[in-house]
């Protein structure tokens, strides 16, 4: 959504709950002191920590803000903001990353629990029962919100994560059509300099033979045709390398270093993911790296899509002598969303693990799905903190 649109939701939210908190409220001034004060300073104040919640950099400050309004009721016992405590909460829960959204929550037991002393302190007349009623109702709005702030958070990381996912395997899709192109492009000039030199060579021998029939002008003719076609051949597979892409161009492939942001972003978009290495790293050659990424991002990719919300994986690394075997094991959780189809895919992982000489094996478990790979390593110096794992 443009950020336009994007202000324009907030502040017609915002002006919503403040109107709807100002109704309730209805216009008692009374203070618990039994003074009064002005129904404007009421509403600027009020008004003023409603701003709050237009800030798009952080839900933080109009959380903050309805939290304060909603500790006046101490003083001004009629005034409530819990409409604007809710979408505060709300906004908080959806923006914020997980800790954050936890402790938003333990701290939105302050308004209920100001809501619970006014009403017994100023109502004490009132059933007991409907005050429970009245509590429960709340209770249940704010762990609601706040649940639908957290659904929506995961919805949107898992999204963002599978669409940057999907971006890799496009831009390796385009890096191995350069690849083939350039093979393409060596296999043409290598046979067209390979049949020029031939020609070249039968010319110097001819020339050296007095007796030879050999007709230069018509070898001289065909080396002409070979080096047009092949200077043809040469600027259209040039034009195809040259072609723009949609962003930098980065030639460094990813590692085992990168391995650490898959699982962070997987964690981020609702997976629990665990890790656990066994065995001596190794450094791995650059190839071998890459292929262990998008082993890695291949099983957790399939997980995020497959699983569902609360899966539980383990990604496993053994590393033995001549070898390293990597385990993705994923349990099954709650399917909320249809899967989405992926653009690399296990029948591309198993070829690029059979092409660096390792083998792949991967099905159902009776707790969920495994993925294992297991590649060859060269001897190498030991490598440290090797996966570059978030802690």
């Amino acid at each position: 959504m443009p950020l336009t649109q994007r202000f324009w939701l907030r502040l017609l939210l915002t002006a919503a709950v403040f109107l709807l908190d100002t109704l309730v409220w209805g216009g008692d001034t009374q203070l618990i002191t039994g003074n009064y004060i002005p129904v404007w300073l009421v509403v600027g104040i009020g008004g003023l920590g409603y701003s709050c919640l237009l800030i798009a950099r952080s839900p933080v400050p109009g959380y903050i803000a309805m939290l304060i309004l909603s500790a006046s009721g101490l003083l001004l016992p009629a005034a409530e903001s819990f409409a604007g405590f809710l979408l505060a909460l709300f906004w908080i829960s959806r923006l914020s990353e997980r800790r954050r959204a936890w402790f938003a929550l333990a701290w939105a037991a302050l308004p209920l629990a100001i809501n619970v002393y006014t009403g017994r302190t100023f109502h004490p007349d009132a059933p007991l029962s409907l005050t429970l009623i009245n509590t429960g109702l709340w209770l249940v709005l704010i762990i609601g919100v706040w649940i639908a702030g957290r659904a929506l958070a995961r919805t949107h990381n898992r999204l963002a994560t599978e669409r940057q996912w999907a971006e890799d395997a496009t831009e390796e899709a385009r890096a191995m059509e350069r690849l083939r192109i350039s093979r393409d492009l060596h296999d043409t000039v290598a046979h067209s300099l390979t049949g020029i030199l031939l020609q070249v060579a039968g010319l110097r021998a001819a020339q050296k033979n007095p007796n030879a029939t050999t007709d230069i002008d018509g070898v001289l003719a065909d080396i002409q045709i070979t080096a047009e076609q092949s200077m043809r051949e040469l600027h259209r597979l040039l034009g195809m390398l040259r072609a723009p892409d949609n962003g930098t161009d980065d030639s460094r492939p990813h590692g085992l270093a990168d391995i650490g942001a898959l699982i962070t972003a997987a964690q981020v978009s609702g997976l629990a993911v665990t890790t656990e290495t066994t065995g001596t790293p190794v450094t791995l050659d650059p190839s071998l790296e890459h292929a262990v990424y998008r082993v890695v991002q291949e099983g957790l990719s399939n997980a995020m899509k497959h699983a569902g919300e609360g899966a539980q994986v383990e990604l496993t690394r053994q590393w033995a002598p001549h070898q390293l075997t990597v385990s993705i094991r994923s349990t099954s959780g709650v399917i909320t969303t249809k899967p989405v189809s992926g653009g690399f895919g296990l029948v591309g992982l198993r070829e690029r693990i059979g092409v660096s000489g390792g083998t792949m094996h991967h099905g159902p478990t009776p707790t969920g799905y495994l993925l294992q790979v297991t590649l060859p390593t060269a001897q190498a110096h030991v490598r440290l903190n090797t996966f570059g794992d978030a802690s």
